[in-house]
């Protein structure tokens, strides 16, 4: 007797199943579904802006360094205030000091817009902007990685932490596409002298907007009071005290810093490649950016929906060598087609990676320096796009860029192979965080 194949119908109802008990399941926890959808409207507005940024301050200067140096001032703050972050993550409510933030954010951009519409915009002022910004997000960063713990029960960590991942990566394929559509659409304009000013100047709009609806979220979401009370002590030092106690973590925390040094400058040399390169315009780069988030899309997914301590460490091994063969591929490529394949694997690359080690890390600290273990790992990716992205753009003046990305795919290759080394070692194996708040 012949079997009978499986109805459409049982492949949706089990597709769907799939979805919502694994890929979304921290979705039914009220107060994350609150934080998911306005993080992701907000981010999509900040990914608009910065991809207005950089093509803004690349058309005003003809110069591959600007876009390197919006992005130094953009991350180079974390490391001066980022341990103030960790504190105020750990000892005070979560959930204001996020509000604070997004207000901030929310004023920084209507004042860029004010800039660009009144015609005072320059690329030493758009840098200014770029650092005010730059210092609230080192206050912003680890309390937003931090309160993932406090919405979403211990079982549900790895996949909340998934699935932040996949809605700031949503937001990273869907606002350069929107923000190409704006440019395009602005082209029309010609008052602000050039065609890109008037694209900028609805984009940073937009942003601005953006943020009404993180704000209206965060209002209603209500954390448990055990969760938020201050903590009694301690300092900064002790996050730095709890990883050099878990050496495996330490060396987690290195390698990654080496990882990012020389695979996030891709987001810097994107605007000359686009023009130098391909011998395209903004619109082409904006689709690069977005093919760059749609693979990290594709990653996010993969970490939200099969992700898990157990599987870490090839998820890491996994993300690490497939960005590494993104990178590759867009040192080889001269033609559009295969640049938007190689952004897409390094998209799904680095995200399967920094989402997983990112999970890693918050699941291995107890709650008492989470916050704190968190602003290590901000002020690590920080310090190590500051050298990566001034590199890049350096090089970018001298040398032909596949020259500067062969470069860069050397130096991921040094990481991923000292990254098998600890992962074949087992030394990060399944031990979970203390279940207690102590250090």
């Amino acid at each position: 007797m012949e079997s009978v194949p499986p109805t459409s119908n049982s492949i949706a109802d089990r597709l769907n199943q799939t979805l919502k008990n694994r890929t979304f399941r921290s979705l039914a926890h009220p107060n994350y579904r609150l934080y998911f959808f306005g993080q992701l409207v907000s981010f999509i507005g900040s990914w608009i802006q910065t991809t207005a940024l950089m093509w803004l301050v690349y058309e005003l200067t003809n110069d591959p360094g600007w876009p390197a140096y919006l992005l130094v001032a953009q991350v180079g703050p974390t490391l001066l205030v980022g341990p103030l972050g960790g504190s105020l993550a750990d000892r005070f409510s979560k959930r204001r000091v996020i509000l604070a933030t997004q207000i901030a954010f929310m004023v920084n951009a209507s004042l860029l817009a004010g800039l660009v519409g009144f015609g005072l915009v320059t690329p030493l002022l758009l840098l200014v902007m770029q650092a005010i910004g730059g210092l609230i997000q080192a206050i912003d960063l680890p309390t937003r990685l931090a309160v993932v713990t406090d919405l979403v029960p211990r079982e549900d960590v790895v996949n909340a932490v998934g699935l932040n991942s996949l809605l700031f990566n949503s937001a990273r394929a869907i606002g350069p596409a929107l923000a190409g559509l704006i440019f395009l659409a602005a082209s029309r304009f010609d008052g602000f002298g050039l065609p890109a000013q008037a694209g900028a100047f609805a984009c940073f709009a937009l942003n601005a907007v953006s943020y009404l609806a993180v704000l209206r979220a965060l209002a209603r979401i209500e954390i448990p009071q055990s969760t938020t009370r201050e903590a009694s002590g301690g300092s900064f030092w002790d996050g730095f005290r709890y990883l050099a106690s878990r050496r495996e973590l330490l060396a987690l925390v290195g390698l990654t810093g080496l990882f990012c040094v020389f695979a996030w400058p891709i987001l810097t040399l994107l605007p000359p490649y686009t023009r130098l390169v391909l011998g395209r315009a903004e619109g082409t780069y904006s689709v690069l950016l977005s093919a760059f988030g749609g693979g990290a899309l594709v990653g996010a997914l993969a970490m939200a929906t099969f992700g898990s301590i157990g599987r870490r460490g090839p998820f890491l091994l996994f993300g690490a060598a497939t960005g590494g063969l993104g990178l590759l591929a867009l040192q080889s490529a001269a033609q559009f087609a295969p640049a938007i394949v190689a952004c897409v694997l390094l998209g799904f690359g680095m995200v399967l990676y920094l989402s997983t080690g990112q999970s890693t890390l918050q699941t291995s600290v107890p709650n008492a320096v989470r916050g704190r273990a968190m602003a290590i790992w901000a002020m690590m990716l920080s310090a190590s796009s500051l050298p990566g992205h001034l590199i890049a753009g350096e090089l970018a003046r001298n040398h032909p860029i596949p020259r500067v990305l062969l470069f860069m795919l050397a130096g991921v290759g040094v990481a991923i192979l000292g990254l098998a080394a600890l992962v074949a070692s087992g030394a990060l194996g399944n031990r979970p965080a203390p279940d207690d708040d102590t250090v």
